[in-house]
């Protein structure tokens, strides 16, 4: 499911990324993450945001943009093998990124940038839950799998389309 021009423009637009959990108190990944490879990458300015708001799919942010989504599901399915996923705004990619550990990564298999605390006014869009079993509680010192071959990939796939599905029913809603 490639991004399409108005799916990008609403990432750029509200600094969309994800969260687990059910609070906005913590971190998140953050969409906007659209250059560079590794574990640090490259700094992403304002033209670079314009040309991929009008064409995400260019060469320069694909694959990497849904490699990264998929490397950030498996990270988050490695924390928790079940639990609530949220869309939320003002998730400026800042920090690091995270190594999905596992032979099913793709790219470079990293996830997107982090944004180690999303503001006060930050506002959560869609809940996705996602997997099958006990959630690990949000505020918790989750420890992630050491192996990422363990991660269940079936999860990792539900998630990510899950998220993909949520961010195109944003866009249709805001331009119903």
């Amino acid at each position: 499911m490639p991004l399409t021009p108005a799916e990008a423009n609403f990432i750029a637009i509200h600094k969309l990324g994800c969260r687990y959990g059910h609070t906005i108190d913590g971190a998140a990944y953050g969409f906007l993450d659209i250059l560079g490879d590794g574990r640090d990458g490259g700094n992403v300015t304002p033209m670079d945001i314009f040309r991929w708001t009008v064409n995400p799919d260019q060469p320069a942010y694909e694959p990497r943009w849904h490699d990264r989504l998929w490397n950030t599901c498996g990270t988050i399915v490695g924390l928790s093998g079940a639990g609530n996923v949220m869309l939320v705004t003002l998730a400026s990619p800042t920090a690091e990124r995270y190594l999905f550990p596992s032979p099913a990564a793709r790219g470079d298999g990293y996830s997107f940038r982090k944004c180690n605390r999303l503001p006060p006014n930050a506002q959560i869009l869609a809940n996705i839950p996602y997997g099958a079993g006990h959630a690990a509680p949000e505020q918790a010192d989750i420890v992630a799998v050491a192996n990422g071959a363990d991660v269940d990939l079936k999860t990792v796939e539900q998630l990510h389309d899950s998220i993909l599905v949520g961010i195109k029913t944003l866009v249709k809603t805001a331009l119903a």
